[in-house]
């Protein structure tokens, strides 16, 4: 008496056909990266942010008036996007503490010239 195969048997002999899957695992410092379109830092005054480096130079050139739009008692748009876009939680806290322009850029330079050293 011939023994039936069962449903399990043909399960494993589909899985056991299907083309593997590979998985390609890119690593490059955050810091140094762009941010993707979606996430691009929208100034006040109309500039796109797409990295660290292009917010050095906008704080540099900044008016108060908009530096103030995004940096108040109530919010810190520079800290938040370095850190949820980045993701990195020290230099989003060196922003946060600074007491005006110059400290924020003086910070972003700092961390730059770190992460180039």
């Amino acid at each position: 008496m011939a023994k039936k195969r069962g449903n399990r048997d043909k399960q494993k002999n589909a899985d056991s056909k299907k083309p593997s899957q590979t998985v390609e695992v890119v690593i490059r410092k955050k810091i140094l990266g762009e941010a993707p379109e979606e996430h691009r830092f929208v100034v006040a005054d109309g500039k796109k942010l797409k990295n660290i480096m292009e917010l050095a130079d906008a704080l540099e050139t900044m008016s108060e008036e908009v530096f103030k739009h995004h940096v108040n008692e109530v919010r810190n748009d520079f800290s938040s996007w370095v850190k949820d876009i980045f993701y990195d939680h020290s230099l989003a806290e060196d922003i946060a503490r600074a007491k005006n322009k110059l400290e924020a850029q003086v910070a972003v330079l700092r961390r730059l010239v770190k992460e180039l050293l």
